[in-house]
């Protein structure tokens, strides 16, 4: 190879590691700046996420308070309903266990009166039947 040529591709070399070294260092500076880029709108975004979620956590919270506080309120509401209904019930129930007992109780006399009567019927006709008795003797 002859002495110029050499000489011109040594020159192309060192002019074309000069400017290799200058874009790397360009490219490095490039690629340092988009990342920082990237990372703020990364953190900006995470930020921006973490507050909508937290919002809608805070929404879902408030309604589901108030689903809670409703159906408490409708359970209430359920059991006084279910309290008034029963104390009617009991009344009627006892007003009717009430006449029972009254019926028993009116049974049971005419029962005793029965009783009475048909003692009082035997005690006759045993009188009767002793009566008979003593004039046949």
């Amino acid at each position: 190879m002859d002495a110029e040529l050499k000489a011109y591709l040594d020159s192309m070399r060192e002019e074309l590691m000069a400017h290799s070294g200058q874009l790397n260092q360009e490219t490095r500076r490039d690629l340092m700046t988009h990342a920082e880029q990237l990372n703020r709108e990364t953190r900006q975004h995470a930020e921006q996420l973490n507050r909508e979620t937290r919002q809608h956590a805070e929404q879902l919270n408030r309604e589901t308070r108030q689903h809670a506080e409703q159906l408490n309120r409708e359970t209430r509401q359920h059991a006084e309903q279910i309290n008034r209904e029963t104390g009617i019930l009991v009344e009627d129930l006892h007003t009717k266990i009430q006449l029972v007992a009254e019926g028993v109780s009116a049974a049971n006399e005419k029962l005793d009166r029965f009783r009475d009567e048909v003692q009082t019927q035997i005690d006759q006709l045993d009188r009767r039947v002793m009566r008979l008795e003593a004039k046949q003797r």
